[in-house]
Formats: C-alpha cells, structure tokens, sequence
C-alpha cells in the first residue's frame, strides 16, 4: 500500500485527516506535517522526512502538499530522490477520501499518483452552475 503524508500549513493537514476519519474511520499508513510560523526549512524537511519514513510500506509514498511552490511541497520535493515519493499540491478533502479508496487498487505509485491528479482535476466543480442550469433548462 503507498503510503500517505498531508503536509500544509497551519493545523490544515491535521483538520483534514481528521475530517477523513469521521468519514470513512481509521486510515493507515498516513501521517501529517504542520508548517508553523517560523519553522525553519532544515526542521520541516526533517519531519516530512520522518513522516515519510513512518508511512512508507514498500511502494512508495504520495506527498499531499497544500500550495505549489509552498515550503510543504518544496521540501518534499527535495526528497525525491532519496525515497520513491510523489507530491500533489492543492490538497482537500474528497483528493484525500480518493486517495484512500483507491491506493488498495493501483499497482504502482505513478499510476496511483496519475489517478489522483486526474480525479482532482475533474472535480473541483462550480455548484451553482450545476444549479443555475437547472432553472434554465
């Protein structure tokens, strides 16, 4: 199974595991990374290194990040090549449900990283425009 870190800023990544398991119950092989105020780049590399190591179960380790470009997905990114981990950014929470669901299906952490991405893409949706064309149509 890939394993999973959320890391954002703030209490982010704790609120949406949290959130998670209010839905679908216990998640294994995750683990969250906070970014506080002030935290250096060497101590955040650090945690989201051990959390890594905490999760990782042999196929890899998907990287939840909450912006691109933030100090979350910049030190993930610079442990790719020490361990077999992917980074999505914009984490939320059906990526997150998805995610769970869906690493007991997918054989490799590429393809499993490729599916997330997509589904992401696909469901940020504009619900009052699903509304709107209701009371038009």
């Amino acid at each position: 199974m890939v394993g999973l870190v959320i890391a954002a800023h703030g209490h982010l990544a704790e609120e949406l595991l949290a959130t998670a398991r209010e839905i679908v119950g216990e998640i294994p092989a995750v683990a969250t990374c906070s970014v506080d105020p002030g935290a250096s780049a060497e101590d955040l590399k650090a945690h989201i290194s051990a959390a890594v190591k905490a999760v990782d179960q042999g196929q890899g380790v998907l990287v939840f990040a909450d912006l691109i470009g933030g100090s979350p997905c910049t030190q993930s990114l610079s442990l790719c090549r020490q361990t077999r981990l992917e980074v999505i950014t914009g984490v939320n929470l059906p990526l997150l449900l998805k995610a769970n669901s869906l690493r007991h299906e997918v054989p490799t952490l590429t393809e499993f990283t490729d599916q997330l991405t997509a589904y992401g893409q696909r469901t940020i949706t504009c619900a009052t425009e699903l509304v709107r064309a209701r009371l038009v149509g």
